[in-house]
């Protein structure tokens, strides 16, 4: 997954929530286009979720799946 990949998916309009899985099997959920952030050189991204934040490795992201509502499982932690 690149960079371009996920600005695309954030400047849809209207947006379109979707999920990033990472490598690990964990997914997180990006509900609105202004919660997540790149790094300068577009390997590494910072998004929000709730009153938590995902700094993760471009490298370590295996899917961008439309559909952002967050799982059973991330609803409890």
């Amino acid at each position: 997954m690149n960079a371009t990949d996920i600005r695309q998916a954030l400047a849809q309009r209207p947006f379109k929530p979707f999920r990033l899985t990472l490598s690990t099997g964990r997914e997180i959920p990006v509900l609105h286009h202004d919660t997540v952030l790149f790094n300068e050189s577009g390997t590494t991204l910072l998004a929000v979720e709730g009153d938590r934040f995902h700094i993760v490795d471009l490298h370590h992201i295996v899917a961008l799946t439309s559909g952002g509502q967050p799982t059973a499982e991330q609803l409890t932690s």
